[in-house]
């Protein structure tokens, strides 16, 4: 029997939720992982091959990394199993079915990540009123034009730099 506890320590997680709509073929999973400083966000991949362990790994990521930003909330991550090339049309109905699947789940706030956007969030939003990396034109922030992970990327490689004392 496989152990589903297989990866709880004492930060987590808190929730391991898979959804399932046969009526427009959605399977999903969200793991919550900690929601010990507030509500735990976390980005909402779209791929056809992510496994419960490695959306685990992610959410934990994301705790560690809210932590780290000094941000009130808590970690998670979702998987939309599907392939992000699908019309849109398509696209929509899973989001908007899986957002119906984590109305109740309150103390998750989800992002987009891979094969997810702002669009996506949008759907999300209109469905339970709740997420974030939205368009600007409802008062999000457009990280992608911004050029948000690349600063990131080149703040931790100049600190990178020079903890290491490598010429990068």
């Amino acid at each position: 029997m496989e152990d589903v506890f297989r990866f709880a320590d004492k930060l987590g997680p808190e929730k391991i939720v898979h959804i399932h709509e046969p009526r427009v073929g959605l399977r999903a999973i969200v793991v919550v992982d900690n929601t010990a400083t507030g509500p735990a966000i976390g980005g909402t991949r779209m791929a056809p091959d992510v496994s419960v362990e490695e959306c685990f790994r992610l959410a934990r990521a994301m705790t560690f990394k809210n932590a780290a930003a000094g941000l009130a909330h808590g970690g998670a991550k979702s998987v939309i199993f599907g392939n992000p090339s699908l019309p849109q049309a398509e696209r929509e109905r899973l989001v908007r079915a899986f957002a119906a699947g984590i109305r109740n789940l309150k103390e998750y706030i989800p992002g987009p990540d891979m094969g997810t956007n702002e669009t996506a969030m949008a759907w999300v939003k209109d469905e339970i009123g709740r997420s974030v990396g939205l368009p600007r034109e409802l008062g999000g922030i457009p990280l992608d034009e911004i050029g948000a992970t690349g600063f990131g990327l080149a703040v931790a490689a100049e600190a990178a730099q020079e903890f290491s004392k490598v010429q990068l």
